[in-house]
């Protein structure tokens, strides 16, 4: 059956967690006080700012571990959020439209834990529509008519949730 739930490789599941560590990284380089006002778990924000502390290159390397494991309880995109607002000092809105476009965008790129996450958070929807609604979006050159679908598609899931 189609709807087997597809296992990781270890060699994705480093690159996910590398990619949590960088992004932990990228929020070690903000100041306390910007720590203290975006919303991260309050263990994470603990230990990042321990870590501004660290000096040794083993036990810093360590701590980014240990940040990358704290990292695995946190929405990215929230985080990738909290990073924009902090930079640039204004707050940022999560439009619905654009949460949308970036699962499309995460699925086009054949991200099964991405698939997974929308079926499950979204039990309306039909893996077997899904996945045909993203081949036609990448078989079609422009691919909005099928693009638009599946955005409507996705919003539809959202509000009968």
């Amino acid at each position: 059956m189609e709807d087997e739930i597809q296992h990781k490789s270890r060699t994705e599941k480093k690159k996910e967690a590398e990619e949590l560590q960088r992004l932990g990284l990228e929020l070690s380089k903000l100041s306390v006080q910007q720590l203290k006002r975006i919303k991260i778990p309050e263990k994470l924000r603990t230990a990042l700012i321990e870590g501004k502390s660290i000096t040794s290159n083993v036990a810093g390397r360590r701590h980014r571990q240990f940040i990358g494991v704290l990292m695995r309880d946190v929405n990215p995109e929230s985080v990738r959020l909290a990073l924009l607002q902090a930079e640039t000092g204004v707050p940022v809105e999560f439009d619905i439209k654009k949460e949308i476009q970036m699962r499309i965008d995460r699925l086009l790129a054949d991200d099964q834990a991405e698939m997974e996450t929308v079926l499950n958070e979204f039990p309306g929807l039909e893996r077997q529509r899904l996945r045909q609604l993203l081949r036609n979006i990448k078989k079609e050159a422009g691919a909005s008519k099928s693009r638009q679908t599946l955005e409507q598609l996705i919003m539809a899931a959202m509000n009968l949730k």
